[in-house]
This record gives C-alpha cells, structure tokens and sequence, in this order.
C-alpha cells in the first residue's frame, strides 16, 4: 500500500508540474516568443502579435552606422526597411507598371509584408484600382512600425483584403493590369503554392489582355537547383518571360501571354511623374536609363538558366522540402545568372540606348565589388568600388551596401 500510495503521489507531482509549466507559459508575458527571437537575432522586439495563422514580430537590428526594421514571421525573416529592401520592393510594383504597354488601371499585391510594395502603388497616378491580399491581420498591424511605405496599411485608395492571396483570385473573377507578389521566401512552411505552376495558371486568367506577372526571386534563400525549378514553373506559364535585378540578392521575373516589348521614351514619361521619380530615386533608381539597366535577359537566357529543371507544382512542392541552403551559393548563382545577360531590347534608335548601357556597366561594376566582398578579396573588391562611385558618388544603394550608410 505505501509503495502504491507513493508511485500515485509521484504521478500527482508530475501531472501538477505539467500542469503549471502550462499555465506559466499561459501566464507569461504575451511577447516571450518575441523576446526569445529578439535575443537570438540580435536586436530590439519593437512589435509582436499571434493570429490563428501564426505569429508576426518586427526587430529593430543594426546595419552599419545605422539601424533598420525586420518583420519576421513564425520566426522566418521576411524582409525589412533597410533602403536595399525598399528599392527591390518599390520595384516589385513600379518596374512592371513603368514597362506595361498599354495604361494599367488595376493592380494586386499578393502578401503585404512590410508595406513597401503596396505602398509604392500610390505613387503611379493613373492607377484606379489597388488592391492587396493580405493572410494575416497583425502583418498590417504592424506596418506602421516601417518606415518607406507611405501609410499603406490606412490610406484609402488601397483596398486590404484579409484572407489567402490564392483563395483571393479563385473566390473572384476580377482581373488586373498588374499581380504583383510579396510573399515570404519559398522554403518557408506553407509558401510554396505561391511558386507553383498552379499558382501562375490562375493568375493568368486574372490578367487583363497584355497584363503582367510579376514574381520576387529571392536568390539566396534556395540552393541553385531550386532557383531553376522556380524559373521553371514560370516559363511553363508566361510565353513571355523576362528577368530583372532588383538587387544584389534579388531578381524580379516579369511575365506575360502577350510579348513584352520596351518603349524608352514611354518609360521616361512614366518614371518623370513626381510621385514615381521620387520613390525611385531614393533608393538609387535616379533616371529611366537606371531603371532599364536593371533588365538581365528574355526567356532565352532563362531557359538556358533553368535547363532540364523539374517545374514546382502543387502536387511536387520541390522548394518548400529543400535542403539547407549551401554556404555561399549566391557566389554561384548571381555570376551564373548576369553570364546570361542580353543587351536591353529596346528599339533600335531609341535615345535612352546610350544611357542605358552606360548605367549598366556601373550596376554590373558594383556587383563586382559585391561578389569580391563575398569571397573576401578586399583589393579587388575596393578597386571595383572606386570605379563605380568616380561615376555616381552619392547613389543612396551603393553608399548603403558598401558603408551601411545613404
């Protein structure tokens, strides 16, 4: 009886102690996981919020002489403020409207992040119609903690749809001019199906005739054989296919069932609008001619890119099961992508031409200096800086990336 009394107190214990690590945990500080994130990433837990859908943190962090804004997403980096971030953002929305042949009206953002690409809509006059679909309403909640996206998340001409961005285009037929994405990068949990195939099928029939599709290809989050699998499932949907270096770390593919064509004197007229030309230049896109020095190649360089590539599908989610990113690979992978460049289509005679290819030698100088920075050669890479500020000395991009500064 003792022994058996003893092995049932034993047992009252342990269910007690369950019992109130539970309740500590329910009891603690609601922003706990947010601190512990904050201790581990190295910075400052200004914002923290749990939706059903999961939860959403945004770190002040350190970048140089300054400091930036982080949102992070069940613990996975999403993207930030830092200028670096608000140029691939704001560019993510502009680029394709600025190329577009006809005159958008309508525009979605899938995923609204942090805001920036959203809010870069505002700046285009001739848009109508703004709408973002957004998972989770804690993501707009704390868009007010980021600076660069103009109050997207309260001002009326955006329309926020909370709920699934491709539920979003199966429960409604309309169509726009523009589908922009800001999702989280495509290994994280659950993302996937915004990459696929699929995905790009039904967002082809949301497009208005000669509508764009624009995808963000985040280069360092996969290995090289998952990037060719996420170009793959585009190209077996847009006919027309075109690749864009928003940054040293992004690409932004641009796609179409109607050709992309490129009219230089149409874009100046675009990027002169105040709103557009101020937005840009701030983060060193400071003339037209800078915005189409940012055109890698066509579907042929693509296609040579992404080769034998099993496309991402619903059914084969390829990217989402992964293996751990390589140590380096964007060393691999950016040289591989900019030795497919082609020269910018634009007409022959176009007057921006000599600009254009001006303003991309430098781009390609600085990341010259990039990759020399990455494999720690510093002679080279100082040499290749100097020659790229002798041209452009106070570019906002380049002064932040080398020196952490604008």
């Amino acid at each position: 009886m003792l022994k058996g009394g003893r092995g049932r107190i034993s047992a009252c214990v342990s269910a007690t102690t369950m019992v109130l690590a539970v309740l500590g945990l329910a009891l603690g500080p609601r922003d706990k996981l947010g601190t512990l994130l904050a201790e581990q990433r190295g910075g400052t837990l200004v914002f923290y919020a749990e939706d059903t859908g999961g939860t959403v943190a945004v770190l002040e962090q350190k970048a140089g002489h300054g400091s930036f804004r982080r949102l992070y997403i069940q613990g996975v980096s999403n993207s930030g403020d830092a200028p670096p971030s608000r140029r691939y953002m704001r560019l993510q929305a502009l680029l394709p409207l600025l190329i577009h042949s006809g005159e958008p009206r309508t525009a979605l953002v899938v995923g609204f992040g942090t805001g920036i690409t959203a809010g870069a809509l505002l700046a285009d006059p001739g848009l109508k119609t703004r709408v973002v679909a957004e998972l989770l309403p804690s993501v707009v909640r704390a868009a007010t903690f980021f600076s660069g996206n103009q109050g997207a998340a309260t001002d009326p001409r955006i329309e926020i749809r909370i709920g699934d961005g491709r539920q979003e285009l199966l429960r409604h037929s309309q169509r726009y001019d523009l589908i922009t994405l800001e999702p989280p990068p495509p290994s994280a949990a659950g993302v996937v199906n915004l990459y696929s195939t699929d995905f790009y099928e039904l967002c082809r029939t949301r497009l208005q005739p000669g509508g764009l599709m624009a995808q963000w290809w985040p280069l360092p989050t996969q290995n090289d054989e998952d990037s060719r699998s996420l170009v793959r499932s585009f190209l077996d949907v847009f006919p027309n296919a075109t690749a864009w270096s928003t940054d040293i770390y992004e690409v932004l593919l641009v796609g179409s069932s109607s050709p992309i064509e490129l009219d230089g004197e149409r874009i100046a007229g675009r990027y002169s609008q105040p709103g557009v030309r101020s937005v840009l230049a701030e983060v060193g896109i400071e003339s037209p001619e800078a915005l189409l020095a940012t055109w890698v190649t066509d579907r042929t360089g693509l296609e040579r890119f992404a080769r034998d590539a099993l496309p991402v599908t619903d059914d084969r989610p390829l990217i989402e099961h992964a293996s751990w990113v390589r140590r380096g690979e964007i060393r691999r992978v950016l040289p591989r992508l900019l030795a497919l460049a082609t020269d910018v289509p634009l007409p022959v005679g176009d007057r921006l031409r000599p600009a254009v290819e001006a303003e991309r030698r430098e781009l390609l100088g600085f990341y010259r200096f990039s990759l020399h920075a990455f494999a720690g050669e510093p002679d080279e890479a100082g040499a290749a800086l100097r020659e790229v500020l002798a041209h452009d000395s106070r570019n906002p991009y380049y002064l932040w990336v080398a020196y952490g500064r604008q």
